[in-house]
């Protein structure tokens, strides 16, 4: 009795979220590999580095670019371009041996990806509709861990047998029809329910922030943490030693008023950050205005999505002296969790071999959908069909 109605809870709420479902698992397939797509599409600007060819300034870079820049993006391959962002969205990609502009602004691809993130998000609505577009698919997701905890329910023969049991959890390639629909939909959910419903739950504390609140505090202190970019080790005694060696002038206020007077030394600021992170992939220089003293540097030490691998340095405009930094271990509890289920949701929190896993998940979880659906057609087709045999 009690499986007949759970049965019934699971076919009503799948054929009602379905659709969605599928959506959101097919679009995040396509996600997975949006790093490796977009890493790829980007050696098109690559450029041939000779010997003794020597970086230009930032300063030049920015020059050269001609935006008003707001930030310079560096990677650790010396023939990667830099890019220099004027706001978030406009950017030019520049040769950083010889000032050439190489491309402006975002790509097909990148293009491509920012419409599949979208429609994965809040189906590509206007900007108007988008908060109810997101309760819809956080509703989803809820909906989609129903059906994961009730799926096994449903899937586990009993009684348990040798041969019942083989039938969930192996798969028969020669079965056809119904039979084949059954098996793979019972297969697929019986060796994916696990992962699937860690990217469901995430994705719900995601969609829902008040959820998040009372789930980010306690997630938080389980987090693994490391204490800078790169493994290496950095205290505030490191801090003060640092200040004690700028260019030969920190500590001496008359000497960093005149320095500041001459502009911003932004190449001392980035030889600043590459000593401090030695195991960095990507800079990002934030560039400061006339009055600021300091500057704001994030050092990555990972791929993109790695925030327990990444870093701030605050870092004096004038002498490149390092003034502060900050890691992932000296955010908050909630502030780690809220960063940790955001990309363990992708799988980008465990790099390249997470976002692959997520994808081989989500492409599971569009095959349980497909024939689940596929399921439920029979089911209504048979049913009809019962109905006029009835009639006549």
């Amino acid at each position: 009795m009690i499986r007949a109605v759970i049965f019934r809870l699971h076919l009503v709420v799948a054929v009602a979220a379905g659709a969605v479902v599928l959506m959101l698992a097919a679009t995040g397939v396509v996600l997975s590999m949006e790093e490796t797509v977009t890493g790829l599409a980007e050696r098109r600007y690559f450029v041939a580095v000779e010997d003794g060819m020597e970086r230009l300034a930032p300063e030049m870079i920015v020059e050269a670019a001609g935006l008003a820049a707001t930030s310079l993006r560096y990677s650790a391959d010396v023939r990667a371009p830099v890019r220099v962002y004027e706001g978030r969205d406009r950017y030019a990609r520049v040769n950083p041996h010889t000032g050439r502009v190489l491309g402006q602004g975002p790509g097909r691809v990148e293009r491509f990806f920012e419409a599949v993130h979208d429609w994965h998000r809040w189906f590509n609505v206007s900007s108007g509709s988008v908060r109810r577009a997101r309760a819809v698919t956080g509703a989803v997701n809820v909906a989609f861990l129903f059906l994961l905890l009730t799926g096994p329910i449903l899937w586990i023969p009993w009684p348990i047998t040798r041969r019942s049991l083989a039938n969930v959890v192996i798969p028969r390639p020669r079965a056809k029809g119904a039979w084949r629909d059954l098996n793979w939909h019972q297969v697929v959910g019986i060796w994916s329910v696990l992962p699937l419903a860690v990217i469901a739950a995430t994705g719900v504390t995601t969609s829902y922030p008040a959820v998040g609140d009372r789930v980010h505090p306690v997630v938080g202190r389980m987090v693994p943490v490391e204490a800078w970019p790169g493994g290496v080790g950095i205290g505030d005694e490191d801090v003060v030693a640092v200040e004690g060696t700028g260019s030969g002038v920190a500590g001496e206020e008359g000497a960093e008023d005149a320095a500041r007077a001459l502009g911003a030394d932004l190449e001392a600021v980035l030889a600043a950050a590459e000593v401090w992170a030695p195991g960095w992939r990507t800079l990002i220089l934030s560039v400061p205005r006339p009055a600021d003293r300091v500057v704001r540097v994030e050092v990555q030490g990972g791929r993109a999505g790695q925030p327990h691998r990444a870093g701030f340095l605050t870092v004096d405009t004038a002498t490149g002296a390092v003034r502060d930094r900050e890691s992932f271990a000296d955010d908050t509890p909630g502030r780690r969790a809220q960063q940790f289920l955001r990309y363990a949701h992708t799988g980008e929190y465990w790099g390249l071999g997470g976002q692959l896993v997520a994808g081989l998940f989500s492409l599971a979880a569009a095959l349980m959908v497909w024939t689940g659906l596929s399921l439920a057609v029979r089911r209504a087709r048979r049913f009809v069909r019962l109905r006029r045999a009835l009639r006549s």
